[in-house]
């Protein structure tokens, strides 16, 4: 009686057991819908499809090692930074602390990309293959007004329609 084997458990192995749905990596990874959206298109992460939808055929399913690569990632940590800058900003506004509310403006946390460019194109020539997509970008920025609530300075839309000059495009 010493030899039974152990009941398989639904969904602890094999294919179905490679996705989470969406609402579980939120869980996972603590982040907003909104921070998580913003993560998964600067990393090129999508949605897949998975032969047996486990959780139901309504929901959205990722791949659990793409989940698992977003979870060491330095911007999820600035993005909860940033959360908690702007919850601290708030409160004190409801409190009407003028002086604290200057002395947090001057210490907003913020964040750059570089890291994930040089991730993507490692090589110049890699860069180069995909020269289309990053003139399709320039492209988008020299036709788009300054905005200030975007953080998009107007040096760089001028930056850009030099660019679009020099490339006729």
């Amino acid at each position: 009686a010493g030899n039974m084997p152990k009941k398989q458990v639904k969904g602890k192995k094999g294919p179905s057991a490679q996705f989470i749905t969406r609402s579980h990596a939120l869980r996972k990874l603590q982040c907003s819908l909104h921070d998580f959206r913003k993560l998964c298109i600067l990393k090129g992460i999508y949605p897949r499809e998975p032969r047996k939808k486990l959780k139901g055929s309504d929901k959205t399913y990722y791949h659990l090692k793409d989940i698992n690569f977003l979870a060491h990632e330095k911007l999820l940590g600035k993005f909860q930074e940033i959360t908690a800058f702007e919850k601290k900003i708030k409160k004190a506004k409801h409190r009407k602390e003028e002086s604290e509310v200057n002395r947090l403006s001057k210490t907003k946390p913020s964040y750059t990309l570089e890291h994930l460019i040089k991730e993507r194109y490692p090589s110049f020539t890699e860069a180069l293959a995909d020269l289309d997509d990053s003139l399709c970008m320039i492209c988008l920025f020299a036709n788009m007004p300054s905005h200030q609530t975007l953080d998009i300075p107007r040096n760089v839309i001028k930056k850009c329609k030099k660019l679009m000059k020099e490339f006729e495009l």
